[in-house]
């Protein structure tokens, strides 16, 4: 079942970075923000809408994904202690709603992510995904992506995503 997703992730389309995302991004996120509990998921709304946004493209069934959380917990914890104005939103892969769920809370996800339910209709956030997870995407607060992992057909990793979110959350807010 996994390959059948990956097959699929390759046939949509590849978001370039520095390429502005489609119209209304940022508004398609936070509206179909969610937060899981033990048993399903309630809406969550930010209290302020963050200046930086990095999607993170994954699924339960993704040995890589799992290896990769702890680091982007870390770097999202270390960015929040210092002050920086970003937020994390999970982009569930899975085939399932309650392989989405359990993923999340296995890994302690503390952040929030795009509805199940909603997210197979979400076309322009589902194009930034890649041809396969993880990934993750920076789109700044114009919907304009700064940074992904997936480079056209290329695969950049996650690294050089990461030292990207560091930098666009240091500059200074006048400068972005």
């Amino acid at each position: 079942m996994a390959w059948a997703c990956c097959a699929l992730l390759m046939l949509w389309p590849l978001a370039a970075t520095g390429q502005a995302a489609s119209p209304g991004l940022r508004e398609t996120l936070v509206d179909a923000l969610v937060i899981p509990d033990e048993t399903r998921f309630s809406r969550h709304r930010w209290g302020h809408e963050p200046d930086v946004v990095v999607l993170y493209f994954g699924a339960d069934w993704c040995a890589p994904c799992h290896a990769f959380v702890p680091e982007l917990k870390r770097v999202h914890a270390a960015l929040k202690a210092a002050g920086a104005d970003t937020e994390v939103v999970y982009v569930s892969l899975d085939e399932s709603e309650a392989d989405m769920r359990r993923y999340m809370n296995r890994q302690r996800m503390p952040w929030p992510a795009i509805d199940y339910r909603r997210s197979r209709m979400l076309v322009s956030v589902r194009a930034l995904a890649g041809r396969a997870p993880p990934n993750l995407v920076l789109v700044d607060r114009e919907g304009e992506v700064i940074a992904s992992g997936w480079d056209g057909g290329r695969y950049t990793g996650l690294k050089p995503v990461l030292e990207a979110w560091v930098d666009a959350v240091s500059r200074p807010r006048d400068s972005q």
